[in-house]
């Protein structure tokens, strides 16, 4: 006995629809023959007669109904799977998800509101983590990354960038002043990150104006950055958040480096609609928002 097939309950579809093997087979476009031996493999793979034949015509038998109802049901979940995907394609509604590194998720509560404005069946959730979404395992539909990816499956687009500043607390300037150039740094406090930013230049670049007196304390990410700062403990790199936080003042007028941002989604959600629409909505959001984001003060 064999696993019982789609193609064979295709057969007693056709045979349900037609009424007779010759009409199956036409509906089939194949020869009687080759529906008599589908039927039998069907018999075969349930273990039942399912149709009881006199002359040209047939009845199904009570297992034969039971099976010609599967059959119908796989038929109808079939079209609507189908339906559904092919309205995934078009249809702007739904649910898309964006992963982004935490200090991106304040500025994107402006865009949920304008995407829904625009499309109100279409919802964004946005979902702040340091660790990076698989998009090829539909961990998220969209990603905003701040390193270019090299997966072949994936499409990226850079279009963005965040500038890193230096800020010092209001109350800090008040007890030390601030450095009127790059090489006094060394003579003031200075806040750095952990190691596991070492690779990243633009968030070590205060490392190399550290002597054995500069700094008092390393953060472990930019949020405990922008709080260690603001209680005067010294001079740290900080995002655009510094410039909103009103206990903050910049040490330079501009940004010490800058990151690009990319945004990257998967190759198979090119075409749909859901996905695509908010693809180019945030293309637009972030370039509008290329003043606050990179800190530049032209």
């Amino acid at each position: 006995m064999h696993d019982s097939q789609w193609t064979d309950y295709k057969v007693l579809l056709a045979l349900g629809d037609a009424g007779s093997i010759a009409g199956a087979a036409r509906l089939l476009g194949v020869d009687a023959s080759t529906v008599s031996r589908r039927l039998a493999a069907a018999e075969e793979a349930l273990g039942a007669v399912l149709i009881i034949r006199g002359g040209r015509d047939f009845v199904f038998t009570a297992e034969g109904r039971m099976a010609l109802e599967a059959a119908q049901g796989m038929q109808e979940l079939a079209v609507s799977a189908a339906g559904a995907i092919r309205a995934a394609k078009t249809a702007v509604e739904g649910l898309v998800r964006i992963s982004c590194v935490a200090g991106l998720a304040g500025p994107l509560l402006e865009f949920q509101a304008a995407v829904e404005a625009k499309y109100p069946k279409l919802h964004v959730e946005v979902s702040a983590d340091f660790e990076r979404a698989d998009l090829a395992k539909g961990e998220a539909d969209i990603a905003l990354r701040m390193a270019e990816p090299h997966e072949p499956d994936l499409i990226a687009n850079q279009c963005f960038e965040i500038g890193l500043t230096l800020f010092a607390a209001k109350s800090y300037v008040a007890r030390h002043g601030l450095p009127a150039t790059e090489a006094e740094l060394g003579n003031h406090k200075l806040i750095l990150y952990t190691r596991r930013f070492a690779e990243l230049p633009a968030f070590n670049w205060l490392e190399r104006y550290a002597t054995a007196n500069a700094h008092t304390m390393r953060a472990d990410g930019p949020d405990m950055m922008l709080g260690l700062v603001s209680t005067g403990g010294g001079i740290g790199i900080i995002d655009f958040h510094g410039d909103a936080a009103p206990d903050l003042v910049r040490v330079f007028a501009q940004p010490t480096a800058f990151v690009r941002g990319w945004l990257v989604y998967h190759e198979s959600a090119r075409n749909t609609a859901r996905v695509k629409a908010v693809v180019e909505m945030l293309i637009a959001f972030l370039r509008a928002q290329a003043r606050l984001l990179s800190g530049r003060r032209d």
